[in-house]
Order: C-alpha cells, then structure tokens, then sequence
C-alpha cells in the first residue's frame, strides 16, 4: 500500500512540475527605508503589483502603481495621494485599531462616524469639524460604508470611509477628497477597494 501511494505521489508530482508555465507568479522580499526607494526598487525588479499584507491585522491589498505613497507619521496607519487633478491631490489611508480598545465593531464604528455631532469637532482629532454623514449600508460583505463630510483648516472635505473588522483588529479606510475632487477620483477608491481583502494568517 505505501509503495503505491509513493508511486502515485511521484506520478502526481511529475505532473505538476510539466504543468508549470513561466506566467506564474513571482514573490521578491527585499528591505525598503523609504516609499521612493520601494518604487525604484520595483521598477528595477519589473515588478507589476505590489501587495500590502499585513499578518497582525489580518488584511491585505493590492497598491495601485498611481498611488504616490506617503510617511503617515503613525504606527498602525498607511496610505498615499492620488495623482493631481486640478491642482488637488486626493488621499486614501488605512487605519488599524487593535480590538481590546473597543467593546464592539459598533463601538467603533460610533467612535469613528455613528455618534459624531454636527458642526462639532470629531471624537478622533480636535481639528476636524463634523459636518454630517450619508450611510452607504454594507460594502462588498467586507464592513460599512459612508460618505462624510468635514471642515479642516477651513477647507470643506468630502470622504468616503469603509469601516471593517478582522480577526484581529479594526480598519478605518479613508478616501479623502475635496467637494469638486470626489467623482472624478471616486473611480480609482474603488479599484483600490477592489484589491482589498481581509485574510486569516
């Protein structure tokens, strides 16, 4: 009986190894101290698609090669600007927030948008100004989904967040635009989005 299934491995093995084509995917891991050095990197490499993973918060996405990557200054935070459009450059970032900081998904998502009072400052930064919010209802069964509005600096803000849990964690996704920005951009939050999944490492 062992000697035939090792045979039967061996035959399945050497089927595989001459199924094999030069289109399969190729994974390179190298070291990066900047965003400009990982895309020169990438070009050198002739790299097509970079992936963010992340093995603590359980999720992943793919980086569009336009999404020009920024230092966000904040450890559990991540994300970039969108390519001009009319002077304006547009963002989208990723937030993580550990679950033992909140009793539940709702909790959260009342922290970040839910509970937030207009023409009074957000629970998350003093400086932004809540200026009202239009639930979107659930989004591709990955979390929420809402447009909000807020004023910083003066200057009035059209956003779209996702709000999703993980395994592990809570995730704050953010495309942040101006009124006259949001539909032309719109359009590239959603190819983000649809490079985005949630994983369970």
């Amino acid at each position: 009986m062992r000697t035939i299934l090792i045979t039967i491995g061996l035959i399945f093995l050497s089927l595989l190894s001459h199924s094999q084509t030069n289109d399969s995917a190729k994974v390179i891991r190298k070291t990066f101290d900047t965003y400009d050095e990982l895309r020169n990197m990438q070009k050198e490499e002739e790299i097509d698609v970079l992936t963010y993973l992340d093995s603590t918060f359980n999720y992943q996405v793919q980086i569009p090669n336009w999404l020009n990557l920024k230092e966000t200054g904040m450890t559990y935070a991540w994300g970039g600007t969108l390519p001009a459009v009319e002077m304006i450059e547009n963002a989208i970032m990723i937030t993580a927030y550990e679950k033992k900081e909140y009793k539940s998904f709702m909790d959260f998502r009342k922290y970040i948008v839910e509970d937030l009072v207009f023409g009074k400052p957000t629970s998350w930064s003093d400086s932004h100004i809540f200026y009202g919010k239009k639930e979107l209802g659930k989004y591709k069964n990955i979390g929420y989904a809402y447009k909000v509005y807020w004023i910083y600096q003066n200057l009035m803000y059209h956003c779209k967040y996702i709000l999703v849990e993980t395994e592990t964690a809570y995730l704050w996704i953010q495309f942040i635009s101006t009124p006259e920005t949001f539909e032309k951009n719109i359009d590239k939050f959603e190819e983000f989005m649809n490079g985005f999944k949630i994983t369970n490492f």
